[in-house]
């Protein structure tokens, strides 16, 4: 294991205030480049986070907001938000996405009466001095996310011609309007997992800084299309079900809350790719796009999205190659990044 790279003043702070370190550990860090290292100590162990540039004023705000309702979050030990560092409980390193397919499927229902709760109990009144309570998915938003995609995979990985860009963005934004009128709810906003820890044997949030108000099928979605799992058929069942018990969404929604929710995903993995040369993430492109003809055939509306979109898969190519995504993870990376730049 390396030693983490942090600042000295950073370590300074961490020992100020947890006492004599041992060892410190780097640990993964996520999509938002920050720093998270392990700090063993003769009293036991913790979990240090340097935000870098990055404001931490809402990952403290949202913290409390969960934590005050009995939501599953780890308690926050220290904190000092100018300088976007944080000591907080160490979960260990067992993801949901680590676990085997029956394991896995076995916490599915914990995860799902999450979301079930944070939908009942986390209403606008109970958010009001929360600043998840005063954000919202709008259909700009979803927009937004999706002109990333265009931009990130589609024109600049696939070389895709500015007109076609522009026909599918046109699609895209009515994709968009739709999922925006649906029901708002408290959103998670990146509820999938990698984010999701298994601790104590229960399941322990991370990552939640975004949420927001939004749509009542997305944190649905992104549990059940999950870009790094797919559990097959199922996902359609324990969806019906879950929208079948709250009574205020139908499959229509839910499956263009997933094509958009897929999409924005795919922008994220290319732009991780062009901006860092992480590779790994270009893995995750072909599950995440393959699962764009199961929403088509739930909701026809979405047809004219996908077809054009595995027209363009099969046909253009540009920094690399998605051509055999339907039949393999694998994707062909035609430009050397250094010539790429």
């Amino acid at each position: 294991m390396r030693e983490p790279e942090i600042s000295p003043l950073f370590r300074q702070w961490i020992e100020a205030r947890v006492g004599p370190v041992e060892r410190l550990e780097m640990l993964a860090g996520d999509a938002s480049r920050r720093v998270f290292c392990r700090v063993c100590t003769p009293s036991g162990s913790f979990v240090a986070m340097d935000s870098g540039r990055i404001p931490i004023e809402s990952w403290l705000d949202i913290n409390a907001l969960l934590s005050a309702h009995g939501f599953p979050v780890p308690g926050i030990v220290f904190s000092d938000a100018p300088a976007g560092w944080a000591v907080m409980e160490d979960l260990h390193d067992t993801r949901l996405l680590d676990l085997d397919r029956a394991s896995y499927e076995g916490f599915l229902e914990e995860a799902l009466y999450i979301v079930e709760r944070m939908q009942r109990e986390l209403t606008m009144h109970a958010c009001a001095e929360s600043i998840a309570g005063r954000r919202h998915f709008t259909a700009n938003f979803f927009a937004a996310e999706l002109d990333h995609t265009l931009e990130h995979l589609f024109f600049r990985l696939l070389a895709v011609p500015a007109e076609e860009v522009a026909a599918l963005q046109a699609l895209f934004r009515d994709l968009c309007a739709y999922i925006a009128e649906s029901p708002r709810v408290f959103c998670h906003r990146d509820y999938h997992s990698a984010n999701l820890m298994v601790h104590g044997g229960r399941l322990v949030m991370v990552d939640w800084q975004d949420a927001r108000f939004g749509p009542i099928e997305y944190d649905l979605v992104s549990l059940l299309r999950d870009s790094y799992v797919d559990i097959g058929p199922e996902w359609e069942t324990m969806a019906r079900r879950f929208v079948q018990s709250a009574g205020r969404s139908n499959m229509f929604r839910v499956a263009s809350c997933a094509c958009q929710r897929s999409l924005k995903a795919a922008g994220t993995f290319a732009f991780q790719f062009r901006a860092y040369e992480r590779e790994d993430y270009l893995a995750d492109l072909p599950r995440t796009m393959r699962y764009l003809a199961g929403y088509a055939e739930i909701c026809p509306r979405l047809a004219p999205i996908v077809k054009r979109i595995y027209s363009i898969l099969d046909t253009r190519k540009g920094e690399i190659d998605l051509g055999g995504f339907r039949e393999s993870d694998c994707v062909t990376i035609l430009t050397p990044r250094a010539e790429a730049k």
